[in-house]
């Protein structure tokens, strides 16, 4: 195994209270902090008995626990080590490559066991640090149709005088703490039946089944806030193909491209259309 030089956490692998080999964390920091190495040997006459496997899922179970800001935990093989990358493989970690001399296989705790702990809940002002980490993000309001938030006032009035009086806006939590929003947009009058809907979360959260669940979730209960409501509706921009997929993972149905028929940040956009109807809800 090859690990990092910093300092982590080393755990000893017992058996009858006896060290029969090890496994060690070692956290990034700043902002590699989401991420941690893992290294673990074990002695010779314990090898292909299953119990480094074991030992392995033991550490993922503790470690994200122990490090609440961790996503990735990754570890490096040697191409020729056969059996550590069994080990990683059987403990649920996934192959990502090959570097110089060694393997990369990680496992994203989102997949796993955070995306149980997503809530949606109403904004509060205590969410403005929260709010500022993903709307002060151009990777994230790049596709959002209001700017970029720059300072922790802007953040604080957004809150106030958008997120808390709007009829549907929820945030995604983990946690209780914000890591993105959904919203729902109800029509008025020869309208009402339907509503629009938007998303968005804090880059380092994408690509990892966060939105689509947290967009299930919503979906749930809309349709109960809004009892007229009929027909849920959503815009994706035809090259924002993640989008696109999030809504097609929720269940949505899409209808169609309509062309240059959004404008956001300066260019008018082909967009995808994309519906989910009241009585579809029972199949989510």
């Amino acid at each position: 195994m090859f690990a990092s030089p910093t300092l982590g956490r080393r755990r000893s692998i017992c058996i009858d209270d006896r060290s029969i080999g090890f496994v060690s964390m070692y956290p990034g920091s700043d902002n590699d902090r989401h991420r941690a190495d893992m290294g673990y040997a074990i002695a010779a006459k314990y090898w292909s008995q299953g119990i480094t496997t074991k030992a392995v899922k033991m550490a993922m179970s503790q470690v994200f626990k122990d490090y609440p800001d961790l996503l990735r935990l990754q570890s490096f093989v040697d191409v020729e080590n056969k059996a550590s990358q069994r080990v990683l493989e059987k403990a649920g970690f996934q192959r990502e490559g090959e570097l110089v001399f060694a393997i990369v296989i990680s496992i994203l705790f989102m997949e796993t066991n955070l995306s149980k702990m997503i809530t949606l809940r109403p904004f509060r002002l205590s969410d403005v640090d929260d709010l500022m980490s993903y709307a002060g993000d151009d990777q994230v309001t790049r596709s959002l149709r209001w700017k970029t938030l720059t300072t922790r006032d802007e953040a604080l009035t957004f809150i106030k005088d958008v997120c808390i009086p709007h009829p549907w806006r929820r945030a995604i939590c983990i946690d209780d703490r914000s890591i993105g929003f959904v919203t729902i947009f109800p029509g008025s009058g020869d309208d009402k039946y339907k509503a629009d809907l938007g998303y968005a979360i804090a880059a380092k959260y994408w690509g990892q089944g966060i939105t689509t669940k947290a967009v299930k979730i919503a979906v749930s209960q809309v349709f109960n806030d809004f009892p007229i409501l009929v027909r849920l509706q959503a815009f994706a921009d035809v090259e924002n193909k993640a989008s696109q997929r999030v809504l097609e993972k929720s269940g949505f149905q899409r209808e169609g491209v309509l062309r240059k028929y959004g404008y956001l940040k300066g260019n008018i956009k082909d967009l995808v259309v994309y519906s989910f109807l009241s009585t579809e809800v029972a199949v989510l």
